[in-house]
């Protein structure tokens, strides 16, 4: 009986000792699996700031001296060669309005139909074209484009990129004495 319970404890050790070897086997590797990761993870990173540019389309009405004119209650009042308070039937005048864009991106532009109100809208019709230089007259006018450019270019000082447009507006044969048409004119510029 003796043998038996010593025999029986003989091998509870040998089996302690085999789990204690096992484990201690899968210990080890299980730490050199960890080392062998650690040491083939790596890293890579990128990063910028963005910052948003700038962009402001400005008028002129003499092709030097530029303001921003945002809304139509706010519109540039027009220098044209002849009184426009005093126009006869048949008659013609001229006016020169020059943009650019300031700014670190070029735009879309988009030049609108002059829109014409007032008791006289009807008698009077009005146009424009891009021309070349700053003199808004008769023959700068025919000799002008009406097909303005696609888009505008931006400088940061407006140095380049002005576009010079001469407005005409024409007094229609029924124009009525002493009521007034508003034309107004309006350019749009959209970022790229």
């Amino acid at each position: 009986m003796n043998r038996t319970i010593v025999a029986s404890a003989a091998s509870a050790s040998l089996r302690r000792r085999r789990i204690s070897a096992v484990l201690a086997g899968g210990l080890v590797l299980g730490v050199g699996a960890a080392v062998t990761l650690a040491a083939w993870n790596d890293s890579e990173w990128a990063t910028s700031t963005f910052t948003a540019g700038s962009f402001d389309l400005e008028g002129s009405t003499d092709g030097v001296n530029f303001t921003d004119h945002a809304a139509e209650d706010d519109a540039a009042g027009l220098g044209f060669a002849v009184d426009a308070d005093d126009i006869v039937p048949g008659q013609t005048l001229y006016a020169l309005y020059s943009i650019r864009l300031i700014g670190t991106a070029d735009g879309v532009l988009t030049v609108e139909p002059p829109t014409i109100s007032g008791d006289n809208a009807a008698n009077l019709t009005a146009a424009t074209r891009l021309i070349d230089g700053t003199t808004c007259d008769a023959s700068t006018f025919d000799d002008g484009t009406a097909t303005p450019p696609a888009t505008i270019a931006a400088s940061e000082d407006g140095s380049t990129g002005q576009l010079d447009f001469c407005l005409q507006v024409t007094a229609g044969p029924d124009l009525t004495q002493e009521e007034s048409g508003v034309v107004t004119w309006q350019w749009t510029v959209e970022s790229q």
